[in-house]
């Protein structure tokens, strides 16, 4: 800012030089530089000026103290390349676990196919357990146990097929014996009835399953199943004939006490299914439902007319009728 100036006359009116007064407004500090500079400057100006120093010297008197590698950093630096040599070390012992693990994989494997190859436990001997009907030479030459079979390569599920496709056996079971034997545990069928089928005579099971041709000796011993309808039984094929299940589910349901009297059951129908005792009385039992109470129903008429009954009906339990000799 320009302040005004005085102005003063003399006597004879001539007029003065003016002076200007400055007043800043800067800061007080600058304007003490501003001074200080200006005190010196003359000073300087009296001195031989110094020969101007290189920059790279220059920079280095200049450099802050702070630019110099740091105690801290040193030692975050030193962490760092200790962590890593950490994590190195692991992942060469890692690589060498793995590799060995591999290793040993491959070793058990190569071990395992020249066992398997080799011919150690080798079967020498075949032990048959339960045939009846059935010989146990027959058992082997159906097993038909091949020559280079042995305790690892152990052909159980074939041998146990061509075993169980025999009429007579139910069941198969083969299993090993250390250390060089096999053991072929067979079920057999049991006959429960002989079922007239007009050409042949079959012996059959309690699931209906036909088994064989049957013998004299049977045809004493177990009752005969007569009067089926279109029968076409094979061996070793369960029969689908309804009447003829009927039957058998008459037979297994029974009691042993009246079981033991049957000689022989017609079946011409499910309804019409009939035994006949040793004593030639005939029961009409129809279907194999309530068989403990029909079979009950029949046994009191039997207790209560000794000697007297020819033939019972039993298929209605709640109006079972009998008849008797004139």
């Amino acid at each position: 800012m320009v302040s005004t100036s005085d102005r003063r006359s003399d006597s004879s009116g001539a007029s003065k030089r003016r002076r200007n007064v400055y007043i800043s407004t800067a800061p007080k500090n600058d304007n003490k530089r501003a001074e200080t500079a200006g005190r010196q400057a003359p000073a300087r100006s009296g001195r031989s000026e110094r020969p101007e120093r290189p920059a790279a010297a220059k920079a280095s008197v200049d450099r802050p103290a702070s630019a110099a590698p740091s105690a801290a950093r040193l030692r975050a630096e030193q962490r760092k390349a200790q962590r890593e040599s950490r994590m190195s070390a692991q992942a060469r012992a890692r690589r060498l676990r793995i590799g060995g693990v591999v290793a040993a994989v491959a070793l058990v494997l190569v071990a395992c196919v020249a066992l398997y190859n080799s011919p150690l436990f080798a079967i020498r001997t075949i032990e048959v357990v339960g045939a009846q009907h059935v010989s146990a030479e027959t058992v082997r030459a159906l097993a038909h146990v091949p020559a280079d079979a042995t305790l690892i390569r152990f052909p159980a599920d074939a041998v146990a097929a061509r075993v169980g496709a025999n009429p007579w056996i139910a069941s198969v079971t083969v299993s090993r014996i250390f250390p060089s034997g096999m053991r072929i545990r067979v079920v057999e069928r049991v006959p429960l009835a002989i079922v007239d089928a007009g050409p042949a005579m079959w012996l059959i099971d309690g699931t209906g399953s036909v088994i064989a041709t049957a013998s004299s000796d049977a045809s004493g011993t177990l009752p005969v199943i007569r009067d089926v309808p279109g029968l076409d039984l094979k061996p070793g094929r369960r029969t689908v004939s309804e009447p003829l299940l009927n039957a058998l589910r008459v037979l297994t349901g029974i009691s042993r006490t009246l079981a033991a009297t049957v000689q022989s059951i017609s079946a011409p129908t499910i309804d019409g299914t009939a035994i006949t005792t040793v004593d030639h009385v005939e029961i009409v039992i129809g279907e194999a439902v309530d068989l403990a109470k029909k079979d009950a129903l029949a046994q009191r008429i039997l207790r209560e007319h000794p000697g007297k009954v020819v033939s019972i009906d039993v298929r209605n339990t709640d109006r079972s009728t009998w008849r008797g000799l004139k």
